[in-house]
């Protein structure tokens, strides 16, 4: 009888490691996940900050040539790409890169009223991004679009997009890197959730994430 007990708790304890174990292994597989994702999001952040300093690096005019207002504006940008270009060395989390988001978002707005006032333009309304691409600025108005993969939807656009929509033409959209495919970034996965989640609430991102994410055998151009 004696045997029948230690041969008991000797699998119970077997089985406790065994258990052990396989959390251990499920936690370093979360960590390191999060921090693929964390350098997915740096890395598209990091993009859209070297192109915001490019911009500006092209405007013609110089700053001490431009109007109070216009010099105002263009120091609003350049302190936004500034303050973009030292947090994103710091991100600690995917999630953190919605700050420096909003950051660009800022900095864009105020380029863009840079292009307007020295165009003698009236200035753009204060709106969220293009959901084609958040490097075109802020969207001028909403479109409605239509994808082959989820229907028809109503989302903001830039000008120049605005306008392709109109002719029936298909906007170029942000492409991300997956792999070996590349993708639009709102079906590139979890990491890039919270890039575009503050501006797009209309589902559009984690509609695209949960038809095209991990578990469901590959990522395609969602009928772009």
């Amino acid at each position: 009888m004696e045997w029948v007990i230690a041969a008991l708790l000797a699998a119970g304890a077997g089985t406790g490691g065994l258990l052990g174990l396989r959390r251990l292994t499920v936690r370093r597989r979360g960590r390191r996940a999060d921090g693929e994702e964390l350098l997915a999001a740096q890395a598209m952040a990091d993009e859209d900050t070297t192109l915001l300093g490019e911009q500006l690096q092209r405007l013609e005019v110089p700053a001490d040539a431009m109007d109070e207002a216009t010099r105002l504006d263009y120091q609003s940008a350049l302190d936004a790409y500034e303050s973009a270009k030292r947090a994103v060395p710091r991100l600690r989390s995917a999630d953190e890169v919605s700050t420096v988001v909003d950051t660009l978002s800022t900095g864009r707005y105020a380029l863009a009223c840079v292009h307007a006032r020295l165009e003698g333009r009236p200035l753009p309304e204060l709106r969220v991004p293009c959901f084609f691409n958040p490097q075109h600025g802020p969207s001028v108005r909403d479109v409605v679009w239509t994808s082959a993969v989820r229907g028809t939807r109503s989302v903001p656009a830039c000008a120049q997009d605005a306008a392709r929509v109109a002719r029936g033409e298909s906007p170029p959209v942000r492409l991300i890197r997956v792999g070996s495919t590349m993708a639009p970034y709102w079906e590139a996965g979890a990491a890039y959730l919270p890039y575009g989640e503050n501006y797009f609430s209309t589902a559009v991102l984690e509609s695209g994430y949960h038809q095209h994410g991990p578990d469901s055998g590959g990522i395609g151009h969602g009928g772009l």
